[in-house]
């Protein structure tokens, strides 16, 4: 196990994403909060040896950084954007 606030011992990985989308949240006053994350940095989990490690149901083991995006619509913002998404 890493030291805490460090990283875990692994193999930085290149990605490119497939699809980012956020998800729209009604906050009580009325504001409508988007967030979505965003992958940062991708790492092969190494083992001890030195090996891509594994989880232990056998699928490949990943460590990742992400970020969150945000965005702050007011109701009718939201109303144009999301009318407009099902239309396209």
């Amino acid at each position: 196990m890493a030291p805490e606030g460090q990283a875990p011992k692994g193999k930085l990985v290149g990605f490119k994403p497939l699809q980012e989308r956020y998800c729209y949240y009604s906050l009580d006053d009325g504001t409508v909060l988007g967030v979505k994350p965003v992958m940062v940095k991708v790492f092969r989990l190494l083992g001890p040896d030195g090996r891509p490690a594994n989880g232990q149901d056998g699928a490949p083991a990943y460590f990742y950084q992400t970020q969150n995006v945000t965005q702050v619509l007011t109701p009718d913002e939201y109303k144009v954007m999301s009318s407009r998404d099902l239309q396209e």
